[in-house]
């Protein structure tokens, strides 16, 4: 097969730039989020005599920075009404880790949308052999774990930890209630990222605002606690592996084999209802 060094080369190298780029956004919204929360603490906290004369002692210098904060804190607050009510509570892992933000760009540059249960589904459409698939799994597997190793090294030590940050999903549920969730829910995700951005580009729509049909999906909850689903074991096995050099726990496999089983599912209807065009 003379095209699969194309392949490994191009999956390799759209995984790993997924991840930065996903890292470089979940820093990116932790920051916005602590802005947000610094306002509210302000406003909670009132003012005390000794505040008063530590800012009297700080002069215009001190007033002229605590003015900013509270602006950015004020604007911050309004750039999370935009996103979904998840996001601000670190609930919506999907949101930062399969964002259409990030996903269609990249399938542009390179052809490739990558994403595991998505790849799953093309496979089931025919658009990848079972061999491609069984070289592209392990790839976007590594390609994650760099991508989250080179974000937190060259991060700031003050959000280091922020970018490996585990994704813990709550065990409150039967682990098969939370399995058919992950199916069920990445099987819609995978035909909603496939079609969606088409109809859009039949309709001439930018595709950038796929995401807001994107949004109840990212909102689903597949575990007691009401977290979102990641679309992606890549990144839990990843995040797991590069924060805490441990192995995924079996409790937590639901959410990993959910993802893969659901982009099966999305084949099966995607060929259903969505077959590709074999004059083509």
């Amino acid at each position: 097969m003379k095209d699969l060094p194309d392949l490994v080369v191009r999956e390799a190298v759209s995984s790993i730039i997924w991840s930065v780029s996903s890292c470089i956004l979940r820093i990116t919204l932790g920051l916005v989020v602590l802005l947000a929360e610094h306002r509210s603490t302000v406003h909670g906290s009132g003012s005390s005599s000794s505040d008063t004369t530590e800012e009297e002692s700080m002069g215009v210098l001190g007033w002229f920075k605590g003015e900013i904060l509270m602006t950015l804190s004020v604007l911050a607050g309004w750039v999370l009404c935009l996103f979904p009510r998840k996001v601000a509570s670190g609930s919506a892992p999907g949101f930062v880790f399969a964002s259409t933000w990030l996903l269609l760009p990249i399938q542009n540059m390179f052809g490739i949308i990558p994403n595991i249960p998505t790849r799953i589904c093309e496979m089931s459409l025919g658009r990848l052999s079972k061999r491609e698939i069984a070289v592209v799994l392990p790839i976007h597997f590594l390609g994650a774990m760099l991508g989250v190793f080179v974000a937190q090294f060259l991060s700031p030590s003050i959000v280091a930890s922020h970018v490996v940050e585990l994704i813990i999903y709550s065990e409150g549920n039967p682990w098969l209630v939370d399995f058919i969730r992950e199916t069920i829910i990445n099987a819609v995700f995978t035909v909603a990222i496939l079609v969606v951005p088409e109809i859009m580009k039949l309709n001439k729509i930018p595709r950038g605002f796929a995401v807001l049909f994107m949004w109840p999906l990212y909102n689903y909850s597949v575990d007691a606690a009401g977290t979102a689903s990641t679309f992606g074991p890549d990144v839990i096995y990843a995040l797991r592996c590069v924060g805490k050099n441990e192995e995924v726990p079996l409790g937590q496999f639901s959410h990993m084999i959910g993802p893969i089983v659901g982009g099966l599912l999305g084949g099966k209807i995607m060929s259903i209802f969505f077959p590709d065009d074999v004059s083509m």
